[in-house]
């Protein structure tokens, strides 16, 4: 893949089969590639024309996923715009505060929205008629290009800004092990506001071949119909929304689906669950929104509860807490040197000097490496120890969740307390007047005294962040919240 002197968008269009299909919805849309790339150009030179944006522009796409996203996103790149990702599901204070600091006044969305002080510009002009002969910007490997936002799961959302050579970069090194093909047909769970959504938007266009996209929330019915409908032979999915495809029994996948999962840690669980159900593995994908995704694509390591092995031409090493470089099987914080990696928060200099190290960037993700794969252990922020060992929350929750009526758990610390005082929250799959007795029971048998959690509190739901991350940062925040059901 080369674009020297051209941006992403132009690149795909003079490298595409016209007539081949490039994207389709869950409403019934369809784009060929060369009537995405009619419509890019048309909306391209109304977004350069009509609103008089300019490169470097901050651009909003607040826009559900349908074969318009693919087209509001790729006019902006074609024009030197910065496209900024909006989840669809924001507060409406986010999206002002998101939009204020990003000095955002244009955005794309619904016909019938209005922003204060911004210009609205209505989906429906994507679908007008105008001159499509807009000259492609012309752009800098290092010059800023798209920006995203962090997940929020510890905290306000910060916005990250990319660069337009991440696009090339990123291919360069791990196209051959995300080994997406022309005649496959992508099944995108992940909203495109979401780094990991917009990662296979862009290796479906640049191996041209086909992406399906969900409008609304991605319901199960919905993802096994496209998946039947659409003869997809990928499936790039998260955990949460993979555990509720589980509960429908009754409905098959094709043996010869791929699925990819990423977004949030992949339990073993979950993955004997899929293969127990379904017959499929489930290959793990491992990146944040500050190194793209796919820094690391499980293989056949099912029953290695890892998070498989660095992409070529990616480095990374593991840092203690002295400072220091681990040594085998020791835990520490994964720092990344990516091609692509993002160039910075925006307006935010302390998190930029805390995140982006030289060429490295901290994770902020504690990990140990086995055998040359990397085992994840929880977030930095997340983990304890006891009597001075390292102790994971997500080791404990992988025995909790060894118990047949538990269906989801959080581990956290009180806050401003010991270890002494860990919480366990917990929902269960069915309802019973001695479950957390019974679950105290079963942990007895299973882990040492110190590392069951002194109260067990009972939830209906775990409060989750707008891409479907566990908030983890709310049961910290809540954990002296006085509860019925806690014993």
């Amino acid at each position: 893949m080369s674009i020297t002197r051209s941006n992403f968008a132009h690149w795909v269009f003079s490298n595409s089969n016209k007539q081949k299909l490039a994207c389709v919805d869950s409403c019934g849309g369809e784009l060929t590639y060369q009537q995405l790339e009619n419509k890019t150009k048309n909306f391209a030179h109304c977004l350069k024309e009509k609103y008089k944006i300019l490169p470097q522009q901050r651009v909003g796409i607040f826009l559900n996923d349908t074969v318009d996203w693919p087209v509001a996103f790729l006019s902006c790149i074609m024009i030197g715009a910065n496209p900024l990702l909006l989840y669809r599901n924001l507060l409406e204070t986010d999206l002002n505060y998101l939009c204020d600091l990003a000095d955002c006044t244009f955005i794309i969305c619904k016909d019938n929205e209005s922003f204060a002080g911004r210009t609205a510009i209505p989906e429906s002009e994507i679908n007008t008629d105008a001159d499509n002969t807009v000259e492609p910007y012309i752009w800098n490997n290092d010059e800023m290009c798209w920006w995203t936002l962090s997940s929020g799961s510890t905290g306000k959302h910060k916005i990250i800004v990319n660069s337009h050579g991440s696009f090339e970069r990123l291919y360069n090194v791990a196209n051959k092990r995300v080994d997406i093909k022309e005649n496959d047909v992508v099944l995108c769970v992940a909203k495109m506001s979401f780094a990991w959504g917009l990662a296979q938007l862009m290796w479906t266009l640049s191996n041209k071949s086909t992406i399906c996209l969900i409008k609304s929330a991605p319901a199960p019915a919905i993802i096994f119909n496209m998946i039947h409908e659409n003869k997809v032979t990928t499936l790039c999915i998260g955990p949460y929304v993979l555990d509720s495809m589980c509960k429908r029994k009754d409905r098959k996948l094709p043996s010869n689906l791929k699925i990819i999962s990423s977004g949030e840690y992949l339990t073993e669980q979950l993955r004997k669950k899929i293969k127990e159900i379904f017959g499929l593995k489930v290959f793990d994908g491992y990146g944040t929104s500050e190194i793209w995704s796919a820094i690391s694509i499980q293989q056949d390591d099912v029953s290695f509860d890892n998070m498989g092995s660095v992409i070529s031409g990616i480095e990374y090493k593991i840092i203690n807490e002295r400072g220091k470089e681990c040594l085998d099987g020791e835990p520490g914080e994964l720092h990344v040197s990516h091609p692509a990696q993002a160039l910075m928060y925006w307006k935010d200099q302390e998190a930029s000097n805390e995140t982006y190290i030289g060429r490295w960037v901290k994770t902020g993700d504690i990990v140990i490496e086995k055998e040359g794969k990397l085992i994840f252990k929880g977030r930095k922020d997340d983990v304890f120890k006891i009597k001075g060992i390292f102790v994971s929350p997500l080791d404990i929750e992988k025995t909790i969740l060894e118990h047949r009526y538990v269906e989801n758990c959080v581990v956290a610390l009180e806050e401003n307390s010991s270890v002494e005082n860990l919480i366990a929250y917990i929902k269960f799959t069915e309802k019973h007047n001695d479950n957390i007795a019974q679950l105290r029971k079963f942990l007895k048998t299973k882990i040492t005294t110190e590392r069951i959690p002194k109260h067990i509190i009972e939830v209906f739901e775990l409060p989750r962040t707008v891409n479907n991350k566990i908030k983890r940062k709310y049961f910290v925040e809540n954990s002296r919240l006085k509860n019925k059901n806690k014993v």
